[in-house]
């Protein structure tokens, strides 16, 4: 599921130390090497991900009985007829080619069978720019925790969205868009608690949207200046 290594990403970066030189990097994160300086980190401050149940998905939750929750601090939200699950986010920084970086989300999303009466969570959820994963911990209510369960591990893959992703350092603001598709944990942690997981195990699961403010970390751009 990698970007492919001809689609490259390149981002300009404008007013650098008050000048006016333009500069960009192309996609490490689509294979290839970076054709004019390592990428600076980015971070982020503030800003939240939207994550939306696909079609398939939806139609795999209200057949099974499942509900698609959030846990506190996260939130659901409704875009475009479908319930989402809102998640915050206060930290974490990324290269700005997104070859890699690690970006936490607070709260987490949960799966509710009111028949069985149980509910999945999925908790700690972190983006990992370097891997294309998102990693968490994956609970059942009611169940024992074991040892390794409490230890984060791969709940979902995702693959940028590339034309919809842009960050604009000038402005402070960055925008992204991604394909969420179910991993061996959550797809085992949701089948084990219901029976059979209400997520497909192949195809897009999610469409996840991103925007909110970041930051230039100008100790690393002024490096890859100098470098």
């Amino acid at each position: 599921m990698a970007v492919p290594r001809w689609n490259r990403f390149v981002v300009p970066v404008c007013a650098v130390a008050g000048a006016g030189c333009v500069l960009s990097w192309a996609g490490a994160a689509a294979g290839v090497t970076p054709s004019v300086l390592p990428a600076p980190q980015i971070k982020v401050s503030r800003a939240e991900t939207d994550l939306c149940p696909a079609p398939a998905a939806v139609q795999a939750l209200a057949q099974q009985g499942v509900t698609l929750g959030a846990k506190s601090p996260a939130s659901t939200v409704d875009i475009g007829g479908r319930r989402c699950v809102r998640l915050p986010i206060s930290g974490g920084e990324f290269a700005l080619d997104l070859s890699k970086g690690s970006v936490p989300a607070d709260g987490g999303i949960t799966f509710t069978k009111k028949s069985a009466g149980k509910t999945v969570s999925f908790t700690g959820l972190t983006f990992d720019f370097a891997t294309h994963k998102v990693n968490g911990t994956a609970g059942t209510d009611g169940a024992v925790p074991g040892r390794a369960r409490r230890q984060p591990q791969e709940l979902f893959g995702f693959v940028f969205q590339v034309d919809k992703t842009k960050v604009d350092v000038s402005a402070g603001a960055a925008h992204g868009a991604a394909s969420l598709h179910t991993g061996p944990v959550s797809h085992s942690a949701l089948a084990d608690a219901f029976g059979t997981s209400p997520l497909p195990a192949q195809g897009t699961v999610f469409d996840a949207t991103a925007a909110g403010d970041v930051a230039q970390a100008a100790q690393a751009l002024t490096h890859a200046l100098l470098s």
